[in-house]
């Protein structure tokens, strides 16, 4: 056990861990982030429309509207860090202002979990920022607090899928689940299971963890070995820990690791425990 309290509290750590010089507020940051699009842009016409937003107007592209919450999050789980954050945000805002809906690649469609209130939070955030035009995502429900976004996964950048980009597409909407799974199988890189005497960690890379669990090879094959059902959190898309329902040391420690991953750490989800029953994960109740 304390194998993997070790590893559970590290990877944390190395996910929140702050390093003691000044942080950068919202505007600095912004001030900053719009400086070096304008190296990588120079003949775009940039603007500051608020904290953590800017418009871009490049010849080649209509007006596009940048938000830069998740790269100041990440900025500030690692200040030491900002000229890396900054450059691959910078990557990601060119591919976006060149994105076609046309040209999304079918292989390249993932499953992405996340909690329900984070639609209607991200809807209600461009509504307060003025924006004329609400995303209409592709989603899929999964179960009474997680749903399913579907995203193309691109070298720089993850492009929620729009109802209208889904219309170009030739998948049947009932193909989608499946195919969005089948690819990112094939997409991740080595899945890892850690730890052990009732309680795991699986590691994939860092951007889909949560996603794992649509994954019924792993939660159906028998080498996760808990007492009683499998129980599984995740507090951020990055950490997806692993108990059992009867687990009751497991369990206690678990709720520690994630009061401070979900406290702390970029891109949380839920408190939430999660029972694996009859072929799905259901929320469980306290």
């Amino acid at each position: 056990m304390r194998t993997i309290s070790i590893i559970l509290l590290a990877t944390i750590a190395f996910c929140t861990l702050v390093f003691a010089q000044a942080v950068l507020s919202p505007k600095q940051f912004t001030i900053e982030f719009i400086a070096e699009l304008k190296k990588a842009l120079p003949s775009a016409k940039i603007l500051q429309a608020g904290d953590l937003e800017l418009k871009v107007k490049d010849k080649e592209s209509s007006d596009h509207t940048v938000f830069l919450d998740n790269a100041y999050d990440s900025y500030k789980q690692d200040p030491a860090q900002k000229q890396g954050v900054i450059d691959r945000y910078i990557d990601s805002t060119i591919e976006t202002l060149n994105y076609k809906a046309t040209n999304i690649d079918k292989n390249r469609i993932v499953p992405i979990l996340k909690d329900r209130p984070w639609l209607y939070e991200i809807k209600q955030s461009m509504a307060e920022r003025g924006a004329k035009k609400l995303p209409d995502l592709v989603t899929d429900d999964y179960n009474s607090e997680l749903i399913i976004i579907y995203a193309e996964d691109t070298p720089k950048n993850i492009k929620y899928i729009t109802n209208d980009d889904f219309k170009k597409l030739n998948i049947k909407r009932k193909e989608l689940k499946a195919l969005a799974v089948q690819n990112l199988k094939s997409l991740l890189p080595k899945i890892e299971l850690l730890g052990g005497e009732g309680l795991f960690l699986i590691t994939a890379g860092g951007d889909y963890e949560a996603s794992l669990l649509l994954f019924d090879s792993i939660w159906k094959s028998g080498q996760i070995k808990v007492q009683g059902d499998i129980v599984v959190a995740i507090p951020s898309r990055d950490l997806l820990i692993i108990t059992g329902s009867q687990e009751y040391e497991g369990l206690s420690k678990a709720k520690k690791i994630i009061e401070e991953a979900y406290e702390e750490g970029a891109y949380r989800l839920t408190k939430s425990f999660f029972v694996f029953k009859e072929g799905k994960f259901i929320k469980m109740d306290k």
